[in-house]
């Protein structure tokens, strides 16, 4: 190619360039403004909070006052000083007087229980109450299996409380167990004059001293009668027909309970103890005389049983 063509092409495409920028056809170009900071925006989306339900406040039961709880204190009683609780009632040995049945206790009394566990019927109690003369008393308790319980559970448990009446209220002469058959039989005999305790536990005897105001299982249920339980811890000796022991209870408070249409004002009462120890709690009807119209008892592995009442049968 020759010079002259060459400069001729680059005539050209500078006049065609000059026509382009004279006609106003090369778009504008707009550069970003470096000097200004970048901002990143984020968005989460966060779903509504699930609105809060609160329970119902349950008003509180009333309750009496509770003292500090007292450590358990099972110790034969023959070694464990009296000084260190503070028994039912008081009375130095040999100074109760014989008390005549007055009109707030009346002279018989027959109470029947369900026998309840795992919120099944197994057994029927019957414990009756007997004021024999104006100075002595009979209690009894029966327990034992119903229904197609019978047939695992054969026997019955049947206990026996006799005594006088004092001004102090109950004063036991006699006490028995029998679980089952003759050969598993406790007694305790109550020998007030020399202050000692003779206990009978399968062909077993032995004697301990006999404390004031000392009561067998039996009988201290039906204490109460006598003299009602007030507040805090209170401590008394009992028998079981093998060995004396101290107990502890703390007064709960009052609770009202159901069975079946009967709602019954009680005084909850419960038995203070160690861990791996069986446990008792009972309910004393303070409509009729304290009667204990539930129990509720708890072995050491935490298995529970308990009596209900269904029935109250009282006449003098």
């Amino acid at each position: 190619m020759s010079r002259i063509p060459r400069i001729l092409i680059y005539a050209l495409l500078v006049s065609f360039l000059i026509h382009i920028f004279l006609l106003g056809l090369i778009p504008k170009i707009s550069w970003p403004d470096f000097s200004k900071k970048t901002i990143t925006l984020q968005a989460r989306i966060v779903p509504p909070e699930k609105p809060v339900k609160f329970k119902p406040l349950t008003p509180p039961r009333p309750k009496a006052k509770r003292a500090p709880e007292a450590p358990a204190r099972l110790k034969e009683a023959a070694s464990a000083p009296v000084a260190a609780s503070t028994p039912i009632a008081q009375s130095a040995p040999g100074t109760e007087k014989p008390a005549k049945k007055g009109p707030e206790v009346p002279a018989h009394a027959k109470l029947v229980f369900n026998v309840i566990k795992d919120n099944a019927i197994v057994g029927r109690g019957v414990q009756t109450w007997d004021i024999l003369d104006d100075s002595h008393y009979k209690i009894t308790s029966t327990v034992g299996a119903i229904g197609i319980f019978s047939l695992f559970v054969k026997g019955e448990i049947i206990q026996t409380s006799e005594g006088r009446v004092t001004d102090r209220g109950l004063r036991p002469d006699r006490y028995t167990i029998t679980r089952g058959s003759e050969s598993n039989r406790q007694e305790a005999d109550f020998d007030w004059p020399d202050m000692k305790l003779d206990l009978l536990s399968n062909g077993t005897k032995k004697q301990v001293i006999l404390l004031p105001m000392t009561q067998d299982q039996l009988s201290f249920l039906y204490q109460f009668a006598y003299t009602p339980p007030k507040e805090g811890i209170f401590s008394f000796h009992a028998t079981d027909g093998r060995k004396l022991d101290i107990y502890d209870y703390q007064i709960i408070g009052e609770e009202e309970i159901l069975s079946g249409t009967m709602k019954l004002r009680t005084i909850h009462l419960k038995k203070l103890h160690q861990s791996g120890v069986e446990g008792t709690e009972i309910w004393l009807d303070e409509d009729h005389y304290y009667w204990p119209v539930q129990v509720l008892m708890t072995d050491k592995q935490g298995n529970s049983m308990r009596q209900l009442i269904t029935s109250i049968e009282e006449r003098n």
